[in-house]
């Protein structure tokens, strides 16, 4: 069940062509075999009243950084859907860039969790996420 890792360029092109992620204009920030990082440029689009960045935003970035991060470990030919994803709102992103890191915790033979965390640029956390992911094994 040993798979190739997946390449920084390999997710970058994985994430452009994912069309259900394309409203979102995520980027590949960073990537390790600890953490994969995304950046969500600001959209007025993302705006609720109070001039804040909306849930939704933070949670699809939690989503698909945990996608990534495994993706990076476990190659690009084989796949996890997400099983659970908690969200805890800690302060508020005012038309900014959010950053979103998450790390695999635990590999399992059909479950894997991890962490996320968006922030902004200097560190200062937004949300925090735990997330399960089922494996789809063929």
């Amino acid at each position: 069940m040993s798979a190739r890792k997946a390449t920084r360029r390999e997710l970058a092109a994985l994430l452009a062509r994912s069309r259900f992620l394309r409203g979102y204009g995520m980027r590949l920030h960073a990537v390790s075999d600890a953490a994969c990082t995304l950046a969500v440029p600001f959209r007025r689009a993302f705006e609720r009243p109070g001039g804040t960045v909306n849930g939704p935003v933070f949670m699809a970035a939690a989503d698909c950084a945990m996608w990534l991060a495994i993706k990076r470990r476990i190659g690009v030919e084989q796949d996890a859907v997400t099983a659970e994803l908690n969200t805890a709102f800690l302060s508020a992103a005012r038309r900014q860039t959010v950053y979103c890191t998450a790390r695999v915790l635990k590999m399992g033979k059909r479950m894997i969790f991890g962490t996320a965390e968006c922030h902004d640029g200097h560190g200062r956390l937004f949300t925090h996420h735990t997330a399960t992911y089922a494996r789809l094994l063929g």
